[in-house]
């Protein structure tokens, strides 16, 4: 795989489409026919990181399977800008006020903290219910998942013997794979109607089970590269026009959803037109960015953000959204010049060093 791509800026682009989202949504403004609105609505920011996650992770598995670097790359990505996040939060919380004002039970907040810090980000206590939406940083539902990848990610290569030559026989038996979690999430989207409000299918919400197949389907681009590459390398123009005409159909002709639980035949579409996005105009990120990796700080900071200013109650409308985004880029880029670059130097056999422009 060439080093050249344009991931960083892809993976910017769907974490500001998840930021602008929310803020539109929880700042009350009706954006459901702005033209911005409507084409970003088209390229849901979720299922694009689960794509490159897997891309990317099953590369780097295949690059230098040892688990123990392996799992230190992981933390080293993953944990530094969420310890920091989490403590931000935390003060952001305490200087609202809102601490002061609650009564908080010792176990629920040892509960709390040690989930954010491991691997249950999802859990939100009772006593943060009444902070701003009521749920402190919703969006971290989406690392618990991503945690479970990396895990499974290992015991995929191993099942499997998938660090045979691609082609092979495992390669079908990925195949399968796939084709049972593409099973598991449309049954799980069809339950949505009858059991959304039950805890367990919350938790299987945040689980990897309705996910996996996306994660599945960057593994096989990463695998079989060179005939993806030929297929849709520098296609990126024409694939995009094609996926937002179908996809404005899928949504707003058919009514059917385009959000995170967006069909799996969709996904495979948005995949594929990510991938021809990551090496079309080649090293495009590189310039635009000069390798600066927002993406991670923008997604993890600006539901904090955004709770905060309306846990203050000084800001509503289009002044919130502008401020809450604002905010959010300047944390994010803070994030990645005093955390999030430092800890990844050091990183070992990384596919792609942030250092050299």
């Amino acid at each position: 795989m060439p080093k050249a791509n344009n991931f960083d800026l892809i993976r910017l682009v769907a974490a500001l489409q998840v930021v602008v989202n929310h803020c539109a949504h929880h700042f009350g403004i009706d954006h459901s026919h702005w033209p911005l609105f409507v084409l970003t609505s088209l390229f849901p920011g979720v299922p694009i990181f689960f794509f490159i996650s897997g891309f990317l992770i099953s590369r780097s598995y295949e690059n230098n399977p040892a688990i123990g670097e392996f799992a230190l790359n992981r933390i080293l990505r993953i944990y530094p800008a969420l310890i920091v996040c989490f403590a931000v939060s935390l003060a952001l919380v305490w200087i609202s006020g809102y601490f002061a004002r609650q009564e908080i039970p010792p176990l629920q907040a040892l509960l709390w903290g040690v989930g954010q810090l491991s691997f249950i980000q999802f859990y939100n206590p009772e006593f943060m219910r009444d902070y701003g939406i009521g749920v402190l940083n919703g969006s971290m539902w989406t690392i618990s998942v991503e945690l479970q990848f990396y895990v499974l990610t290992p015991l995929l290569y191993a099942s499997l013997r998938l660090l045979n030559p691609p082609g092979k026989r495992p390669d079908k038996a990925l195949l399968g794979i796939l084709t049972a979690f593409v099973a598991v999430n449309l049954v799980y989207s069809a339950g949505a109607t009858r059991y959304a409000d039950a805890d367990w299918y919350k938790l299987v919400g945040v689980s990897f089970a309705p996910w996996f197949y996306l994660f599945l389907i960057g593994v096989i681009f990463q695998r079989h590269f060179d005939m993806f590459r030929g297929w849709l390398g520098g296609r990126f123009a024409s694939l995009v026009i094609v996926y937002a005409a179908a996809a404005w159909v899928w949504r707003f002709v058919l009514g059917w959803s385009l959000g995170n639980d967006v069909n799996p035949m969709i996904s495979a579409a948005l995949c594929a037109v990510t991938f021809a996005a990551a090496f079309s105009g080649a090293g495009l990120a590189d310039r635009l960015l000069h390798r600066n990796d927002l993406s991670y700080g923008a997604y993890i900071y600006h539901m904090p953000i955004v709770n905060f200013l309306i846990a203050i109650g000084l800001v509503s409308g289009t002044g919130g959204f502008l401020i809450a985004i604002a905010a959010t880029l300047l944390l994010a880029y803070g994030s990645w010049r005093a955390v999030e670059k430092p800890a990844l130097r050091f990183k070992r056999h990384a596919l792609y060093q942030h250092d050299k422009a």
